[in-house]
């Protein structure tokens, strides 16, 4: 049986170009792993919980602002309920770990542009990565380092200033990254198509 996987919109403003982005991503990534994998599109503030038996998720970025109180209810039930293996971008990254209830907030500063990120581990997700590499980053709030954030979640990468660049849930197959992989070249399709080795 054909394989799906679910792309989960959060983009307001030219929700369909940005959009556009990572199905190109996947479908780079999606052309070296192999897979036959077909693509779902739905949006955050649609009922995510009624869309059951995808083989996978990625939840994109977007330009709210959680902290802010930019949120869709329904994204953050789905993503605290959700067992598939679920990648988080930027924005998606960010819902996630609040979903479990970790912190988001402004970092009082704009990331936008290559910057370096530092592996703790090369496994899993990171597989075949160097221990630094650039990555394209466009944020301008951060997930903080608290009890909740350390009690669901393992750091897998971050950034010069110590800020988290990459989780995994420690039960179960959910990931988050603070970059835009789908913004990032080769590497970037290497992350993804690593992702993709996790569906069953």
């Amino acid at each position: 049986m054909k394989k799906t996987i679910l792309l989960v919109n959060c983009y307001r403003e030219k929700a369909e170009e940005k959009i556009q982005g990572y199905h190109e991503w996947l479908k780079a990534a999606v052309a070296r792993s192999g897979l036959d994998l077909a693509i779902v599109d739905a949006a955050d503030q649609e009922p995510l919980t009624d869309l059951a038996g995808h083989s996978a998720v990625i939840v994109s970025g977007s330009q709210k602002m959680i902290a802010a109180g930019e949120v869709e209810p329904g994204l953050f039930a789905f993503l605290g309920a959700n067992r598939r293996p679920l990648l988080g971008v930027c924005y998606g990254h960010q819902a996630l770990a609040h979903a479990f209830g970790a912190l988001v907030e402004k970092d009082g500063q704009k990331h936008l542009g290559d910057e370096d990120v530092f592996l703790r581990g090369s496994a899993g997700l990171f597989a075949g990565f160097p221990r630094v590499f650039k990555m394209y980053e466009s944020h301008e709030e951060i997930v903080a380092r608290d009890n909740d954030l350390e009690r669901h979640f393992s750091i897998l990468a971050e950034s010069g200033p110590g800020l988290v660049e990459a989780i995994a849930h420690r039960e179960f197959p959910l990931y988050g990254v603070q970059f835009h992989p789908e913004r990032s070249g080769k590497l970037g399709i290497q992350l993804l198509v690593n992702f993709l080795k996790m569906i069953h």
